[in-house]
């Protein structure tokens, strides 16, 4: 099953990803122009995000819908994780063995 990276948090779904990336906005002011708006994003799918600006003294807004493609999930996982322990375990077995055999020849 594909799993999407927002951040530094995988989700399994598009949609998730999206609802992510949309809540990591909502609540900004930004400056266009001279006026400030309120960012909202009262809807998303797993490949759009609805973004409304809302000027802060009300007199306007404005709505946007941003296209989106999540990122796959690059996070190391508990797989990931054992690959890299047994490289590490085999390389220190091979160590040992390395230093066994020379002392073994110079005896």
């Amino acid at each position: 099953m594909p799993s999407y990276q927002v951040g530094d948090i995988c989700f399994s779904s598009s949609l998730a990803a999206a609802q992510a990336m949309a809540a990591r906005e909502v609540g900004k002011i930004v400056q266009i122009g001279n006026a400030s708006y309120v960012v909202d994003s009262p809807a998303q799918t797993g490949n759009s995000i609805t973004y409304v600006f809302s000027n802060v003294s009300g007199l306007s807004s404005f709505t946007t819908i941003q296209t989106v493609s999540p990122l796959p999930c690059g996070l190391l996982d508990t797989s990931d994780g054992l690959i890299i322990a047994w490289g590490i375990a085999i390389a220190w077995i091979v160590t040992a063995g390395v230093l066994f055999l020379r002392k073994g020849i110079h005896e």
